[in-house]
């Protein structure tokens, strides 16, 4: 479950903004200005700390040693902020406002002419976290800035950690020099990338993911949804497959074929294979999404990710009307599937045309999902993107299948037709 953001109606229930009521009566200090960070971990939870203790030595060694800096005054303003915070807090945080400054540093690569504005922005952002309540004019006098200076970098971090989370481009360094192997430290890395609101975090996690373990499929698979256009998608898609086929091997493939989903290591190649399947779909080509599906199927012959429902509809589509018969024969009996009710009408109408039959398995296919011809006969809008969560029988199932089987129905508009008369 997420967080609930400043500006969301609060869980209370009194109809109030939240940052308006219960915000300020929140006793853990996690509840605070950076509830707006992505990621859902506290900021400890989600750095990778150094062995052993951390010390004010192995701090400054991290800063000049393992941090890369855009500029030798980030670096030495780094080092200030360990001189200024060293009295008042502890070593575990003074690393998080040098990981916060090091990703800030090089994502916006700021001009530094007052050291002392960043510094005070990033002490007050994570006393905040952490719930030592500094105030602005305490910082003003420590470090001999104005409190509208603070507020003015306060509000240019804040918007750099809602758009790459508290540890920027640092969170990769983290990992690197962690414990573990370079694809255990990749995944952990790619269960951020997953989590991140942001599609240019996603974007960045998932390349350096590649970079450390080029056979992650789950990488490609969100760079293929993040893409801008169609080619590029494909691409990241075909390229998620074939580092699927390396990471499992092809003695793997023979040995397992069949039993796929329940071997956990299959997932993120199954994974990739649907969404190239469904986006070759959506975008024309049939053929090449029926290969994939089939392939799939193979696979993992008890289909648990439902393939066979898009199956069905690409073979009635290509009038592959045997093979469609034969997988609603397969799988249709006790599978009560809106796909498969729907899908036995135009099974029945390219088969024989308006019949009485025709007329019964609409009715049927009503029973199943009543939203569905709604929305396929335009009296009711479909929204843009899939619903995240689908019940049986609900509006939310009927919105899914007729997106993914616009393709389907259009090519029999005079079957169309006849439904808007029923």
């Amino acid at each position: 479950m997420s967080k609930v953001r400043r500006n969301d109606v609060c869980p209370c229930g009194s109809g109030k903004k939240y940052k308006k009521c219960c915000l300020d009566k929140e006793s853990s200090a996690v509840e605070s200005i950076l509830r707006l960070i992505s990621t859902e971990q506290p900021i400890r939870e989600a750095s990778i700390q150094p062995e052993g203790k951390l010390t004010l030595t192995k701090l400054k060694k991290m800063v000049a040693r393992e941090l890369k800096w855009e500029h030798p005054a980030h670096e030495q303003l780094a080092l200030q902020l360990i001189e200024d915070m060293r009295n008042q807090y502890e070593q575990e945080l003074i690393m998080e406002a040098l990981v916060l400054w090091n990703g800030y540093s090089r994502q916006t690569r700021p001009i530094v002419k007052k050291t002392g504005s960043f510094c005070a922005a990033i002490e007050y952002l994570l006393s905040e976290e952490y719930g030592f309540n500094v105030s602005k004019a305490e910082l003003a006098c420590k470090y001999e800035v104005t409190t509208a200076t603070i507020s003015r970098k306060i509000k240019e971090m804040f918007n750099y950690i809602e758009e790459y989370g508290m540890g920027g481009e640092t969170d990769e360094l983290m990992m690197l020099n962690g414990p573990g192997t370079s694809k255990d430290k990749a995944q952990a890395l790619l269960y951020k990338a997953m989590e991140a609101s942001s599609a240019k975090r996603r974007i960045q996690l998932a390349k350096t993911v590649l970079e450390m373990y080029p056979d992650s499929p789950d990488a490609y698979l969100i760079l293929a949804e993040e893409s801008d256009n169609e080619p590029d998608a494909l691409a990241y898609f075909k390229a998620g497959i074939a580092a699927g086929e390396r990471e499992l091997g092809e003695l793997f493939f023979e040995k397992n074929k069949g039993y796929f989903w329940g071997l956990h290591e299959t997932r993120p190649y199954i994974r990739i294979c649907k969404s190239y399947a469904e986006s070759c779909w959506l975008g024309g080509d049939a053929t090449e999404a029926a290969q994939i599906l089939e392939h799939i199927l193979e696979l993992n012959t008890e289909d648990n990710t439902g393939v066979r429902y898009l199956l069905v509809g690409v073979y009635l589509y290509s009038n592959r009307l045997k093979q469609a018969e034969q997988m609603l024969e397969k799988y249709g009996k006790g599978d009560a599937a809106t796909a498969f009710a729907y899908g036995q009408i135009i099974l029945e109408y390219k088969k024989n045309g308006i019949t009485s039959q025709l007329k019964m398995l609409y009715r049927v296919a009503r029973g199943v999902n009543k939203h569905v011809p709604d929305y396929l006969l335009g009296l009711k809008r479909l929204p843009h993107n899939l619903p995240d969560f689908v019940g049986m029988g609900d509006s939310n199932e009927a919105i899914e299948y007729v997106i993914m089987h616009s393709r389907l129905w259009a090519s029999v508009p005079d079957l169309l037709k006849w439904m808007l008369k029923q």
